[in-house]
């Protein structure tokens, strides 16, 4: 495996998940989606969990968190 891909793994195992945010800000990665999604290509069982918040607006937001499911 070569890429980011190595990179957001790790990531998801000392933090117990990645956003879109945690990606672009610590790891300089766009389109986290696309990662997960070939990731999963890839065998990775990841698990995504939507969380309501509030952006810096004050408006109500939903985003994903992407946990990596250990066996």
């Amino acid at each position: 495996m070569k890429g980011s891909k190595p990179r957001i793994i790790e990531y998801m195992k000392e933090h117990k998940g990645i956003t879109s945010q945690d990606a672009f800000k610590d790891l300089g990665i766009t389109r986290l989606s696309a990662r997960i999604k070939e990731l999963r290509e890839l065998g990775y069982d990841i698990s995504t969990i939507m969380v309501d918040g509030i952006n810096r607006y004050g408006e109500p937001v939903r985003y994903g968190i992407y946990k990596l499911v250990e066996k």
